[in-house]
């Protein structure tokens, strides 16, 4: 099993008490003679910590939060005979246990009376250790992860969240580990569906995503841009190496597309035809598309775009090498590209190749990179015009390996904001150079824009010879849930 470290929410996750908290919230404003507020209403109304809550419903006047709290917990607890766990906890939170997993619960819940509930409810048993406020203000839960995480050296790569509102999702980013929320809790099932992160309908389904050993990689390349695998040949290794599903993203080019179709047919994979567009903008900005029609007009239209531009800039990248004594030619580059495409991948080969460097990553980090001296920016298509074709021919857009761009927190939240004006859907929440700090940052950031999460290797085959199909450099893993979460959204766009 993939996570060996279970955390768990307590209220509307493990215990089923949506319906119950409203009754409390109705309770106390039947007797201040307010009216009811409604479960949509509660849905949307829900946050941390819960003060902000009671704002939607009550004047600042009537925000004595002692009064407030003294009024919940008394109907709660008058009320404890109509709340029930969720649908087969006990089995769940055993099968765990006997998978070897470790689990704990982090809630907003004063501590002992979160222990108690756990002994009430039978359940205590399956809990290495439960972690509780203080207080009843019902506050931010991230400090006391993040101590817990601390304190326990906690490896977030075998570790995931599974809460029920808004604030768990930012308690896992915080941690910078996966998170599943379940839709029958505090906000329901609209609200969290469109929060970008993985959901659940029962606690059976949180079980089967968790014992889910399949994965996905949806970032890869063929010798149709600058992999080294032809499309069948990277079809055929996917299926080697166990992958349950495939997108083939050549740079600006979706000549590829066919062969890999007809290549997973009768194969026990998945395939997603895709593509990653390099757009100008200052910077390095790649966009993914996934689940494209690859022959949209306004897709090719884009793609004959940026192809017409290419080779004018390799040429370009070419020159620059040439004036500091390199002895290279736009040839040699198309030559070791085979075919039509030149990246700078081709020429950074050709570097190594002659001794100049000795790997493409040297060649890239000291002079074809982003700011290096032999760097050409690119001209070809905007941010917007790769988003606009990839929405046109049906399919999802991602920004790419977002550490790329070299931009800072603020820069990459204007740059995100931007962009899903234009149509984004969300971002790489996963990939090979990805580190835990990185994860965390970006995947606030997905958060505060409500975008979804892709990923995949960068895989190039000999063009990356460190970089695995499926696993990166080695740990990397796209879970199957992933693509099961942007289906929906595929489906629903």
């Amino acid at each position: 099993m993939r996570y060996h470290n279970i955390l768990w929410d307590w209220n509307g996750t493990l215990i089923d008490d949506a319906v119950t908290s409203l009754n409390c919230v109705n309770d106390m404003l039947e007797k201040m003679g307010k009216p009811f507020i409604t479960l949509p209403q509660y849905y949307t109304y829900v946050e941390t910590p819960i003060i902000g809550f009671y704002r939607h419903i009550l004047t600042e006047d009537e925000l004595d939060f002692d009064l407030i709290s003294k009024s919940f917990h008394e109907s709660y607890n008058n009320r404890l005979s109509e709340t029930k766990l969720a649908d087969n906890t006990q089995s769940v939170l055993k099968s765990l246990k006997e998978n070897g997993a470790k689990q704990y619960i982090i809630t907003a819940t004063k501590e002992d009376s979160a222990k108690n509930l756990t002994v009430r409810y039978g359940v205590n048993e399956y809990f290495d250790g439960i972690f509780g406020a203080d207080n009843t203000l019902a506050e931010s839960k991230v400090e006391r992860a993040l101590n817990f995480f601390n304190d326990n050296n906690i490896n977030p790569a075998d570790t995931v969240f599974i809460g029920d509102t808004l604030h768990d999702l930012e308690t896992a980013n915080a941690l910078g580990i996966d998170c599943i929320l379940v839709t029958f809790g505090h906000q329901g099932k609209t609200i969290v569906e469109n929060s970008g992160t993985v959901t659940a309908d029962s606690l059976d389904e949180v079980l089967n995503i968790i014992l889910d050993e399949r994965a996905v990689d949806f970032h890869t390349h063929s010798t149709f841009s600058d992999g080294t695998f032809t499309p069948e040949e990277l079809i055929n290794h996917a299926v080697n190496v166990g992958l349950s599903a495939i997108a083939l993203t050549d740079h600006d080019t979706v000549n590829g597309i066919e062969e890999a179709i007809k290549s997973s047919k009768n194969k026990d994979i998945e395939f997603i035809p895709g593509i990653e567009f390099s757009v100008a903008d200052g910077t390095e900005i790649h966009i993914i598309g996934l689940f494209i029609d690859h022959k949209n007009e306004k897709l090719l239209d884009t793609i004959h775009k940026t192809r017409s531009q290419r080779e004018v800039r390799m040429k370009g990248v070419i020159e620059k090498l040439q004036n500091l004594g390199f002895e290279i030619t736009y040839e040699e580059a198309q030559q070791l590209a085979g075919g039509d495409f030149v990246g700078r991948a081709h020429i950074a080969h050709v570097l190594m190749d002659k001794g100049y460097v000795e790997s493409v990553k040297e060649a890239f980090d000291k002079y074809i990179g982003l700011n290096k001296p032999c760097y050409v920016e690119k001209k070809e298509i905007t941010p917007k015009d790769a988003i606009t074709a990839i929405r046109s021919a049906g399919g999802l857009a991602f920004l790419a390996h977002l550490h790329q761009t070299k931009f800072d927190f603020e820069q990459l939240d204007r740059l995100l904001e931007e962009l899903k004006g234009y149509g984004l859907n969300g971002i790489e929440g996963y990939y090979t150079e990805y580190t835990n700090e990185h994860i965390r940052e970006f995947r606030k950031l997905a958060q505060k824009h409500n975008l979804f999460y892709s990923g995949g290797s960068d895989f190039h085959g000999a063009m990356k010879p460190t970089v695995n199909l499926k696993s990166g450099y080695s740990d990397l893993h796209i879970p199957y849930s992933i693509f099961t979460t942007l289906k929906r959204l595929k489906l629903n766009n």
